[in-house]
């Protein structure tokens, strides 16, 4: 009996904590069939406040197996978190390759105090293989602009895939550009 109060109290515990870590969640889904099968992208977005931090966590399953997942975080962070998915971004495009689909997605991620650029990551996953563009947002506060003056510098896989490259590099502006009022 004893033993019984003891578990019960260790899981009403656990479970406590558990809730107290997650501050809040976003999570994003997007569904699509094509010639390998039906997939499922997941955003998840988890704010936690016992490490003051933010984790992103995006993959790919296909039935009952994940594809490729990518995960991302900013911890330790004195100042404002910016952790931001690029809505317009998120896309699964079949041109790139025939009859399976090419997941594109965008975020904005970095500590800052104020109002600063952040790193902007924009990637293509295809057949498991990441393609990656990176650089600096470009922030736009009524008719001046700052950050973002170097170009986006794309990995070994994206420069050895032209078509995919021209593709990201014609959406780059769009992803990498925050308007501030």
């Amino acid at each position: 009996m004893a033993i019984a109060v003891i578990l019960n109290s260790i899981i009403a515990f656990t479970f406590i904590l558990s809730q107290s870590v997650f501050a809040s969640s976003e999570m994003f889904q997007k569904a699509w069939n094509d010639s390998s099968g039906k997939h499922i992208l997941t955003i998840d977005k988890k704010f936690y406040s016992k490490e003051g931090g933010v984790t992103l966590l995006v993959k790919q399953i296909t039935g009952n197996s994940t594809d490729w997942a990518l995960k991302d975080f900013v911890r330790n962070c004195d100042e404002d978190i910016k952790l931001v998915i690029v809505p317009d971004s998120v896309e699964v495009n079949e041109k790139f390759s025939s009859g399976t689909g090419t997941v594109l997605f965008a975020y904005k991620i970095g500590c800052v105090g104020g109002i600063d650029p952040v790193t902007v990551k924009y990637f293509a996953f295809r057949d498991g293989v990441k393609y990656s563009l990176r650089g600096e947002e470009h922030i736009i506060v009524g008719s001046e602009g700052f950050g973002g003056e170097k170009a986006p510098v794309p990995d070994f896989n994206l420069k050895n895939d032209k078509f995919l490259l021209k593709y990201m590099m014609g959406k780059w502006d769009s992803i990498s550009t925050t308007k501030v009022n």
